[in-house]
Formats: structure tokens, sequence, C-alpha cells
């Protein structure tokens, strides 16, 4: 049976609309001065996700979301100075700008003209940040237990939830490993693996995901750098610069995550046009690991509904 060629002009055609198709692997490149690692996986639209930059390696993420790789071509990045990627000359150099502009600058070196950003907790936040700078680079976003800044306007309906776990000595033990300032990477990855309970619904699935934390590293400088380069602070409201994105948009939170809570994705979810609210149910800051059956079902059927 001959193979059915598909016309040069054709081909050119799919390469504007959708990108270059990638390699998959582990890739080093220099971006902004800096030599930045990258994990390519998966096939379908290509989406970058960026780690937090604050600390944690992406480990976490593609040894734990390989079934989104089912769906679309996904691309770890371990932000600068987190990681294998090198660290910035000062603490001070790993401001929101600079980090989009490592992220923008990925995108032009893979060969894309826009991309699906995904991203998780303060890897949500520079998803969102990106969009509000680069609108017209995007395709989609997948905001995942994220933080857009606070709408005052939602007070009322947030409430402590910390009130209700201060009976279980575990929350109790993880809260007091969260005033131990650490001075080691290694002191830094103690702390957050002894914090767990405070973002886990029930923190004994947690174990099923060990080798995924084990496997994980921490940098202290990263943990500094976010402080030192202004990226502190929750009392902001994103809604001027969010309201402006045109493209589609999945909002992920896990009901009883203390982290970034519901509260504070519905108002992402408010700020963006063309957007969907996703509150999975007994899930904390994990949602993807608490409640995987939902999550890797209703993600993939909203980027379904994109054309994907």
């Amino acid at each position: 049976m001959k193979r059915k060629l598909i016309p040069v002009t054709v081909l050119f055609i799919l390469m504007i609309s959708h990108g270059l198709a990638l390699d998959s692997g582990e890739f080093t490149a220099e971006l902004n001065g800096l030599r930045l690692w990258y994990k390519v996986s998966g096939s379908g639209p290509v989406c970058l996700m960026p780690n937090p930059a604050w600390g944690p390696s992406s480990d976490l993420y593609f040894m734990s979301m390989q079934e989104l790789e089912k769906t679309m071509t996904m691309v770890y990045l371990d932000c600068r100075g987190t990681g294998r990627s090198q660290r910035a000359g000062n603490l001070t150099d790993y401001t929101w700008d600079q980090l989009i502009a490592d992220l923008d600058a990925l995108r032009a070196h893979l060969g894309q003209e826009k991309v699906w950003v995904a991203g998780h907790s303060e890897g949500g936040s520079l998803a969102l940040r990106y969009a509000c700078q680069h609108p017209d680079r995007l395709n989609g976003l997948l905001v995942i237990d994220g933080f857009g800044g606070f709408d005052p306007a939602l007070t009322g309906e947030l409430e402590d939830p910390r009130q209700a776990r201060r009976s279980d000595p575990a929350f109790v033990e993880a809260e007091k490993s969260f005033r131990i300032r650490p001075e080691s990477d290694a002191e830094l990855k103690d702390r957050m693996v002894k914090g767990l309970p405070l973002f886990w619904s029930d923190v004994t699935k947690a174990a099923a995901f060990q080798e995924v934390f084990a496997a994980t590293t921490f940098s202290l400088e990263a943990w500094k750098a976010q402080g030192a380069s202004g990226r502190g602070g929750r009392n902001y409201s994103m809604r001027a610069c969010l309201e402006k994105v045109e493209a589609p948009a999945l909002v992920v939170v896990g009901a009883d995550d203390m982290t970034c809570s519901p509260v504070t994705a519905k108002h992402i979810h408010f700020c963006l046009k063309n957007s969907k609210l996703l509150v999975i149910e007994k899930a904390g800051h994990f949602p993807w690991m608490e409640q995987p059956k939902v999550f890797f079902t209703d993600v993939p059927a909203f980027l379904a509904l994109q054309g994907h």
C-alpha cells in the first residue's frame, strides 16, 4: 500500500498553526544568559510547564503527570536556580519579569509561535503572568492550585479551614516545621516533607508518591530569591491584566487546599473571560495525586472541547 504524501503547502500550514513537532528527551538551552534544563515528553499541542520558581524541581511533575502526555506535548522547565538549571548571578535576579522572559525564550527556542502554558502553585502564578504579558503567544492556560491575587469582594466566603484540623497532631507538627528557617537545600526539603499534612486532604495518600517526593530536589537559593526579587506577598489583584486574556483557560483547585484555596481560584476564574473552574472534592494542593481519576478525566475532556 502506498503512503499518502502530505503536500508541502499543507505541512507548512500545519507548522504555522501548531508549531514544530518536538523531539522527546532532556535538554539544556542557554536562555537569557543562563543554562536552563527542560524535558519534552508526550504528543499533541505543545504545553510549557514551569516548576514553582521558589524551589522544587520539575521531577514533582514529570514523574506524576504522565497521563497528560497522552493529550499534550509537555515541556517541563526547571526555572532558573532550581533543579538542573543554572543559578542566576544574584538573589535579585529572579523577578517575575525575568521568569516570564525565560519562559518566552524557551517558546521561541522550541520554534513555537503559540503554546499552552500550565502551572501548579507558584508555577500557576507564572503561567497567569505570562498570559498577561504575551496573550498573543498563548493557545490556552491550565492553572492548577495557582495564585493570581485575591479579590477582597470574595473575603466573605473565605473561612479558615485550619481551625477544623487543630485537633490533628500530624497537622500541628507540620505547622511547626514551617517555623524553622532552613539553612541548606537538604533542610528545605526536610521542611517541605514534614509539612506535607498541610497540603493534603488525606495525607495517607502521599505514601503512594514517596518516590516522586524523594526524587524532587529543593533549592535554598531559589527560596531566598523569592523574597529578594519581590515575588512574595499575596495582597494584590491581577484582575486588570487577566481580563485582557482571550485564550481558553481551565482553573483547577482542590476543595481542601489551604495554600491556594478555592476562593483564590474563583478570583482567577472570574477575571478570565474564557475560563472554566474545576473544583475537585477531597483533594488538597495536589489534586492530580489525590484524585487522579477525576483530574485525568476532566482535564483532557476540557482540552478536547478546545479541539485537541
